[in-house]
């Protein structure tokens, strides 16, 4: 499949010169601040993938061409040249590129951008809000939505036909869009071209009417199961018209379609003539109102899925109506039912943007997505936008450091530490006896003795010990010695530096279970052990050894010629458990560990597990 690679955009509304936005055909996740070309961003995918449905090579390069009142050309570059250009990167490498300018029109090549128009969605703030932004005298009415967001990416069941019979596409606006061009105005009720017109409005009814239907279930168990509302949605469609009742003849008008939402109250308090909501937008609050849109947005996208095209999901500010609980379901319902999408995610609230960041870590699917930040900044009296990977608390500290600014730097190497001491050491290890949460150096002390358990060299981890009473003790910062603290920064930097070095990823997960046999060298005794994972062992590797299989607590069964002992527990490596049993046996079986002990669930070996 095909994913967005590169976006590379030159005097293209705020970004100015050249700028390439390296996507790494990966999600992103992107932080701006309001002004920064946050949207522009949003705007050049958008005119990018409506450039197939442009039916005239002029109605797209207007955009880059300077003598064009609707030129989207960077002010400060009115008279050089602008484009928007896609880097499409397929699964097996394949690099495919795209452009739109004033001169070059190639989207309409192959069927690679019309595909991923029609498999892709964009939305934003401005679109949720149209979906409920209407005066209180009126009903919610989306047919005008409809024809401009929805209509050109779904495909009816079947295509129009023409007056001479030839056959037209199953495509929804261009369906809509012969009608309203075609109408005979002058033509006689009951003539041959008035009855083929009529035939014609008709079918399209019928096919938007099983569409409306379609999405209409889909859009309630989204509203019911994800978002928890007490409310079912039904389309009230008024089907479009040609002619006017008792005309005979004279020019006849095509009545567009009128496309109601009424909403249903699931209360018990209202008997059944009361449940209908005629007018959602008065008696909903703006939050339950972004919830029913988002619903049927969803459901459009998923009745126009297309398994092989390029999917991507764009969402500019799209929950910023939300309250944060609903946020965190919105989050888990993109994060979890549009996997096969390239997401791309941008915010103005930070607060969200870490939020996001949290939930794809806990889901995890960090390396799937890419994270950047935009801000706007001046070069030669010109304003632009300036893009940068998100980076860590260590960055961060680096970039005080460089600028003299020791305390600064200080407190964030404390919360680098902090954050790496919480990603390496199991969740277990992190907390006390009572169970509270350990402060920074309890932290540290239990990723000695868990490097030290799991057969890690722990000089690393002594050093970041070393420079918890200095560096990470915040009362140290008001009256320090420039030069000596200087050099401890510089070396813990370096500590932490060499510590982000190292891979871990969790393995093997509380009450997966393992086994091994071996057989006695003295006695010929046959032993079975059954293991129970009663922690999460992560796989670590330090730079230039050898991956190991970190410690934890086990529950064990010891089976001695087919019959069961009793309940064992410990906590140490799985490496030297086996180890210790294997000294016993009659050397038969393998000295591997990683070789010897089984999966049960998948009967694989636990090097399945060894991915680095």
């Amino acid at each position: 499949m095909q994913r967005i690679n590169k976006l590379i955009l030159k005097n293209f509304k705020f970004f100015y010169g050249e700028v390439s936005l390296n996507f790494e055909s990966k999600n992103i996740l992107l932080y701006g601040e309001n002004g920064s070309g946050k949207s522009c961003i949003y705007w050049a995918i958008y005119t990018f993938l409506q450039s197939i449905f442009k039916s005239k090579n002029t109605e797209i390069s207007k955009y880059f061409d300077s003598s064009k009142p609707e030129n989207l050309i960077n002010h400060f570059a009115i008279n050089d040249d602008s484009f928007i250009k896609v880097q499409f990167k397929s699964d097996d490498g394949t690099l495919t590129e795209k452009t739109i300018s004033k001169d070059v029109i190639n989207t309409k090549a192959g069927t690679l951008v019309k595909e991923a128009a029609f498999a892709s969605d964009l939305m934003n703030y401005k679109i949720l809000s149209r979906m409920h932004n209407f005066r209180n005298s009126q009903e919610i009415e989306w047919f005008s939505l409809f024809e401009s967001e929805v209509l050109p990416f779904i495909s009816f069941r079947k295509p129009f036909v023409h007056y001479d019979g030839t056959t037209g596409n199953n495509n929804a606006a261009d369906w809509w869009t012969y009608l309203l061009k075609n109408k005979p105005d002058n033509y006689y009720k009951y003539s041959k071209e008035y009855n083929t017109f009529q035939k014609m409005v008709s079918k399209f009814n019928s096919e938007f009417t099983f569409f409306l239907n379609s999405i209409t279930e889909t859009s309630n168990e989204i509203l019911n199961n994800y978002f928890k509302k007490p409310y079912r949605i039904k389309f009230d469609y008024n089907r479009c018209i040609y002619g006017r009742p008792g005309d005979r003849k004279g020019y006849r008008i095509l009545t567009k379609p009128i496309l109601k939402i009424v909403v249903e109250y699931q209360n018990d308090y209202f008997d059944e003539g009361h449940t209908r909501i005629r007018k959602p937008h008065i008696f909903l609050n703006e939050a339950k109102l972004t919830a029913i849109a988002l619903s049927v947005r969803f459901a459009v996208l998923k009745a126009k899925y297309l398994s092989a095209a390029p999917k991507i999901l764009v969402l500019d500010d799209l929950l910023i109506s939300l309250d944060m609980s609903n946020r965190d379901v919105v989050l888990d319902y993109i994060l979890t039912e549009f996997s096969d999408y390239q997401i791309i995610i941008m915010t103005h609230d930070r607060h969200f943007y870490e939020l996001t960041k949290h939930k794809i870590k806990k889901l995890n699917q960090s390396e799937k997505w890419k994270q950047l930040e935009l801000y706007e900044y001046e070069k030669d009296g010109i304003p632009q936008p300036i893009v940068i990977e998100s980076k860590s608390f260590l960055h961060k500290a680096k970039k005080y450091f460089y600028q003299k600014e020791y305390e600064a730097a200080g407190n964030f190497l404390r919360k680098e530490a902090e954050n790496f001491c919480a990603e390496f050491l199991p969740k277990r290890l992190q907390l006390s006896k009572d169970y509270t949460e350990l402060n920074l150096d309890g932290k540290i002390q239990k990723c000695i003795e868990y490097a030290q358990k799991s057969g890690l060299d722990v000089t690393l981890f002594k050093n970041l010990d070393s420079h918890r009473k200095f560096i990470f003790n915040p009362l140290s910062h008001s009256s320090y010695d420039v030069p000596k603290f200087n050099s401890e920064i510089a070396s813990c930097i370096k500590t932490l530096e060499d510590l982000r070095e190292i891979k871990f990823k969790t393995v093997l997960k509380h009450g997966d279970k393992l086994e091994f046999e071996l057989t006695d060298a003295n006695s010929s005794d046959r032993y079975k052990f059954e293991i129970i994972i009663h922690d999460e062992f992560k796989l670590i590797k330090m730079p230039g050894s050898e991956s190991v299989l970190g410690a934890g607590m086990i529950n064990y069964y010891v089976h001695k010629n087919g019959n069961k002992g009793f309940l064992q527990h410990s906590y140490e490596s799985l490496q030297k458990m086996y180890d210790s049993y294997y000294e016993k046996s009659d050397k038969f079986k393998s000295a591997d560990f990683w070789e010897e002990i089984i999966i049960q669930k998948t009967g694989e070996k636990l090097n399945f597990v060894r991915k680095f």
